[in-house]
């Protein structure tokens, strides 16, 4: 509960006001309408570019859910306690996030590298998706709607968490990349930790029947694994990846290229 409060404070704190270099970009985009409604109106939310408007009715969607996660106490507890699977990637390209170019192709030690940078755990939001299922077991992902989360299972590597489900979405709901925030977003947020948002209840699964969540901002996480899909034990050309997983002392699990189920190394 106490966790729940630190979130929903935070969330109502904020108030970040656009510099001038954010007008700028915005002016470039909204180049038919005055800066009063650009400042009230934008919403670049994968760029952290929000007017007053967006970063509201975000908000009202994040309390929203807040709200619901207090009805289900279970539900959130599988989540702290990393019952389920919950999969961050490293690879994974989006419009905003080009992480397989840092880490894939531009690193030998990218779970080495991706710690130094983040921590084992931290109070900021990051995206993950997750499934309804514990660690080890078929997430059923032909059951589900996936967009990232077809990709990240199926696909590359990354960490296995665990966390406060701050927002559960059905599928991409283009959330803040914190790598492509403006330096004055992130110093706003550096004491209470980065956030992120979304768009309206309607994103958002239901606690009580769910398969599997396409996004999900986890807040407060830890990393709990690492998961490495089987292409690349097969593939000499990518034998660092596996090699300093297994250096960092974490649960290794391989990754079905096909299905996604895991399995522990």
């Amino acid at each position: 509960m106490k966790l729940l409060r630190e979130t929903v404070r935070r969330l109502i704190l904020e108030n970040y006001e656009f510099t001038e270099e954010d007008m700028a970009k915005l002016r470039d985009i909204y180049f038919y309408e005055s800066d009063e409604w650009i400042r009230q109106n934008a919403d670049f939310r994968g760029l952290g570019l929000q007017g007053k408007e967006s970063i509201g009715r975000d908000k009202t969607a994040m309390r929203q859910w807040h709200e619901l996660m207090k009805q289900h106490p279970e539900f959130v507890q599988d989540f702290m306690q990393g019952r389920i699977q919950i999969l961050h990637s490293l690879t994974y390209s989006g419009d905003y996030s080009r992480k397989a170019d840092m880490y894939d192709r531009g690193s030998k030690t990218p779970f080495t590298d991706w710690i130094k940078k983040f921590g084992m755990k931290s109070k900021d939001q990051i995206s993950c998706c997750a499934a309804n299922a514990r660690i080890g077991e078929d997430p059923s992902l032909h059951e589900w709607q996936t967009s990232n989360a077809s990709s990240v299972y199926k696909q590359g590597y990354g960490f296995l968490m665990k966390g406060y489900p701050a927002f559960a979405a059905k599928y991409d709901i283009m959330t803040q990349t914190l790598s492509a925030l403006p330096d004055t977003l992130k110093d706003f947020h550096k004491n209470s930790g980065q956030v992120k948002r979304s768009d309206s209840m309607v994103d958002a699964i239901d606690p009580d029947n769910w398969q599997g969540i396409d996004e999900l901002i986890l807040d407060n996480w830890q990393i709990i694994g690492i998961y490495v899909n089987e292409w690349y034990l097969d593939n000499p050309k990518r034998s660092h990846v596996w090699k300093d997983a297994k250096s960092l002392g974490l649960p290794c699990y391989i990754a079905d290229k096909d299905y996604g189920t895991m399995e522990q190394f």
